[in-house]
């Protein structure tokens, strides 16, 4: 079938990149066609069902749509990274930051996360970052070539919060990841300020779980989700993962603050939604809000404005604030929640390795104030889950 929006679309350009679904136990067999097809194959993810190909017409659209073994076509539409303009030096750093969820209680208890995976699908990584010595990188984005280093510095930033390393930054302030886990970047976002297709973001998240992560950070979000949530191919990726066991933390989105402004992946029931507070507790004006159409959205919220924290170190974000140390910077966004929450649950897992996201939620509803559509179930503590 062509995915809702693609069918809506489909003749609104002479040609347009797609993102083929295959029935798993087809795969090699409807690939071989489209090879024979002679059609441009930028990616296949074989073991999640996945190609995209390069631009293609609408009429070789409806050819592909017809063959054996594909379930659905998808557009192959970009999604970007989360994140808000810098505001006054009022910075949150993440040595204080984390201990709104409690952090330090568990590494007091000998809980740091540091034998569980953690991947960070988002703009690459500066390796040579002191807080991000050892991480493990790769990139899925062709463009120009698979380079895995942060232009942007995005990317370092969130890693940076999820388990950078006890840091002084230059200007005398402390810097700390939520935990200790092991990180794995993957490069998904690359172009311009921060933009990949669907199909390097599925990649990437296949590349999370083939390198055993249990947990997948998304600081990343598209527009309204592709022919409905049921439809949304990241949205379904994010249900496959979850189902094989994966805890997948996903931005709630930079569009608020009106109702039902959530984005994919979201909008996902099977995610773990995050809206971004200040340090009064304040939910973010600009923290996309559930409502009518979304309920049960966000699930929980985290420390979001104006986060300190280590970046990319000739990224353009490291420039951008000189009186924040070379290879540092304070940014906002539900970016800058999203990785807080990813580092909670790596403390989570070396305690509780059977923790589920179902089961954060259950323990959530249960510890967390009543739900509403701007912050879900609040604040995510480690005492909760004692």
């Amino acid at each position: 079938m062509l995915n809702p929006y693609l069918e809506k679309n489909l003749y609104a350009q002479s040609v347009q990149p797609i993102l083929i679904e295959f029935d798993l136990n087809k795969f090699a067999q409807t690939m071989g066609q489209i090879m024979g097809l002679r059609l441009p194959i930028i990616d296949k993810i074989p073991g999640f069902g996945f190609a995209s190909l390069g631009p293609v017409t609408p009429e070789m659209i409806t050819v592909i749509n017809g063959l054996p073994g594909v379930r659905i076509v998808h557009a192959n539409l970009q999604a970007r990274a989360l994140q808000e303009p810098s505001g006054p030096a009022d910075w949150w750093p993440t040595s204080q930051s984390r201990n709104m969820l409690e952090a330090e209680l568990a590494f007091r208890e000998g809980f740091t996360g540091e034998a569980v995976k953690v991947g960070v699908t988002d703009t690459g990584v500066d390796v040579g970052h002191p807080q991000l010595q050892g991480i493990e990188w790769y990139s899925t984005i062709d463009w120009p070539v698979r380079e895995v280093f942060d232009e942007v510095g995005h990317g370092s930033h969130v890693a940076s919060t999820i388990g950078g390393r006890l840091y002084n930054s230059p200007t005398g302030i402390m810097v700390e990841g939520v935990s200790r886990a092991r990180l794995i970047s993957v490069k998904c976002l690359g172009r311009g300020i921060g933009t990949g297709f669907n199909s390097e973001i599925i990649n990437a998240m296949a590349t999370c779980y083939d390198k055993g992560c249990q947990i997948i950070s998304m600081s990343l979000g598209g527009d309204e989700p592709q022919g409905g949530v049921e439809a949304d191919p990241i949205c379904r990726m994010v249900s496959t993962l979850t189902q094989r066991g994966v805890i997948v933390v996903v931005a709630a989105g930079n569009s608020g603050p009106e109702a039902d402004t959530l984005n994919s992946p979201g909008v996902s029931p099977d995610a773990l939604t995050v809206a971004a507070i200040d340090k009064t507790g304040k939910v973010a004006s600009f923290s996309s809000r559930g409502g009518s159409k979304y309920k049960g959205k966000p699930d929980v919220a985290a420390p979001g404005v104006l986060i300190y924290s280590g970046t990319s170190q000739t990224s353009s974000m490291a420039v951008q604030q000189p009186q924040a140390g070379y290879g540092y910077t304070a940014i906002s966004g539900t970016s800058m929640a999203t990785p807080h929450v990813a580092g909670l649950i790596a403390l989570l897992k070396q305690k509780y390795p059977n923790m589920t996201t179902a089961r954060f939620k259950e323990i959530m509803a249960a510890k967390g104030p009543v739900h509403n559509p701007a912050t879900g179930f609040g604040v995510p503590r480690w005492s909760f889950f004692n």
